[in-house]
């Protein structure tokens, strides 16, 4: 496995975020963190990003601990929840700055106009785009990045359908070429039968993991069901 989270905790004061984490996930596998909110998922991201240091267990991408990465070496690329530009570059001033710190990166800025659609925004600053537009900009930013696994923190939220569709099909085309993706999101149907293998969180802790068929598998769930008929029988067993 690429990327291990092993026996992971974290709380917030008095309130637990992760009570004893434990995931994985391989290069050229698509894995879906799934839960309602305040089930942990941005804890784990930020976690993995290396913006918050578990107060136990570790995290460890191949074979080694994050915390023995160089920051230039760290092979991460984080899409937040929430959208952190430097206010005073144009869209197009952005991606060329990424890219500049990145020149490896195959990925070429035009293509990324054209498919985000970006061709009349590219000298707007980020206040006077749409809440769908800044999104779709850190996708494209962490998209400039040199690295081998890919976390999103509800990266389709703002985005229309047509934008959903163009990013579905970036993050299968990523699996293609190898790398690990970590998707967190509580929109079910938009990630059903999307990724490889799905993680499902709920207060903190792990309740399932693997795939469909496998947790429905350990659940006794019927074939041929939705994730989210899944995901909602799961909490329901978990209430009784």
């Amino acid at each position: 496995m690429y990327l291990s989270v092993e026996n992971v905790s974290y709380s917030y004061g008095n309130v637990m975020a992760l009570q004893d984490v434990s995931l994985s996930a391989s290069l050229g596998e698509i894995t879906g963190v799934i839960g309602a909110n305040g089930a942990g998922k941005t804890t784990l991201m930020l976690i993995i990003a290396r913006y918050l240091v578990p107060q136990s267990g570790d995290v460890f991408l191949d074979g080694r601990s994050i915390r023995q990465w160089r920051n230039e070496d760290f092979p991460v690329s984080y899409i937040p929840d929430e959208p952190v530009f430097y206010e005073e570059l144009t869209l197009l001033e952005h991606l060329h700055f990424v890219k500049a710190l990145y020149p490896k990166n195959v990925q070429d800025i035009e293509g990324l106009i054209e498919g985000f659609e970006f061709c009349d925004h590219i000298d707007k600053v980020p206040s006077l785009l749409s809440k769908g537009n800044r999104q779709k900009l850190m996708i494209a930013l962490a998209l400039l990045r040199e690295y081998q696994i890919l976390i999103a923190d509800e990266p389709f939220t703002g985005l229309d359908p047509n934008q959903i569709h163009h990013f579905k099909n970036i993050i299968t085309e990523q699996r293609k070429m190898g790398k690990a993706l970590l998707l967190s999101t509580h929109l079910l149907d938009v990630i059903d039968n999307l990724c490889d293998r799905y993680v499902i969180l709920h207060k903190g802790r792990v309740l399932a993991v693997g795939t469909k068929k496998d947790i429905q598998a350990a659940f006794g769930i019927a074939q041929a069901t939705s994730l989210e008929a899944i995901y909602l029988d799961i909490m329901k067993r978990g209430e009784k």
